[in-house]
């Protein structure tokens, strides 16, 4: 009996040093040993953004900003590390997950669209957990012309460090994968969201995948399947469609019928139809193969492992 005490005092004990492992950093060295010693491909990261001019490094080294940050990004009651540094003179940021037993993985971290030629994240901490918020700077002011006025970028300007504000992006870590922060989720039950995949120019598979509210399939093959031209109905499982209503519920978009990318240079296409049961519904044309983080978690789920574990 003593023994058995022994053994689970031992056990919990040593779980609770790794769970607390990341907590008891106080300098930028314990973090960078840490990164290295875990993760043998990072071998050339350092800590800290690069900036191309002085004077530019100078204001950002006077900001609040730092180079890691501890946190349970992901809320699973495990603290994470976030780090943000540069490897071979390019800027880059991790976010790296606890998991049990003191094992870690870690996810490249950018904003989906880049703008500007400086891209520094900043986190702030939230009720809902620590948001990631990347802000996009352009290091020179531009002069463009638009609809025959001249103009310049970025119109947030900062004349003495010649460092303007021209993007900010929010991102969080929910449902398994890295989203945009919704503020405003929507408050509504999934009717049902169709994706239709095809290609403008080439042959890939061109096809429809309806999931409705219950978890009901239906696919239309249309060309270039591995099945025969027609109709398939299967269902999926519950744990992925509550995961598929909850991404849907917090895809951020700008409008109720965007175009991401562009038609004259895509060949792959991706219509995406998302209604809501009180009447609510949106109309995506994705020219980009996913125009955001949430998109591509919503094709990810839906046309791979929904439909690639569907019994057709």
């Amino acid at each position: 009996m003593c023994m058995l005490r022994y053994i689970l005092f031992f056990c919990f004990f040593g779980l609770n040093l790794n769970a607390q492992e990341l907590d008891e950093f106080t300098l930028d060295k314990e973090v960078i040993v840490f990164v290295k010693d875990k993760f043998k491909e990072l071998k050339n990261f350092n800590l800290g953004v690069k900036v191309l001019y002085e004077d530019n490094q100078l204001y950002l080294d006077s900001i609040e900003y730092s180079p890691w940050f501890v946190g349970d990004f992901n809320d699973d009651g495990l603290s994470d590390l976030f780090i943000t540094g540069h490897e071979k003179k390019q800027n880059i940021s991790y976010l790296i997950l606890a998991e049990e037993e003191g094992k870690y993985n870690y996810i490249e971290v950018r904003a989906f669209e880049e703008k500007g030629d400086l891209r520094v994240p900043f986190i702030e901490e939230t009720k809902k957990g620590p948001l990631i918020i990347i802000k996009h700077y352009a290091t020179e002011r531009r002069k463009t012309i638009k609809k025959g006025k001249e103009t310049y970028e970025p119109k947030i300007f900062s004349e003495y460090y010649k460092l303007g504000l021209v993007q900010k992006d929010t991102l969080y870590h929910r449902f398994g994968s890295l989203l945009e922060y919704n503020k405003h989720p929507v408050d509504k039950k999934l009717s049902f969201i169709q994706l239709h995949s095809f290609c403008q120019f080439g042959g890939c598979p061109d096809y429809k995948l309806k999931v409705d509210s219950v978890g009901g399939l239906i696919m239309q093959t249309i060309k270039n399947t591995r099945e025969d031209a027609g109709y398939y109905k299967s269902t999926c499982d519950e744990s992925d469609l509550r995961l598929l209503q909850n991404l849907c519920k917090n895809l951020k978009l700008e409008s109720k019928s965007p175009t991401f990318g562009s038609s004259e240079n895509s060949d792959q296409v991706i219509t995406c139809f998302i209604n809501f049961t009180d009447g609510t519904s949106y109309k995506i044309s994705d020219y980009a193969k996913g125009g955001n983080y949430t998109l591509s978690a919503i094709y990810e789920l839906v046309l791979g492992k929904i439909k690639e574990s569907a019994i057709w």
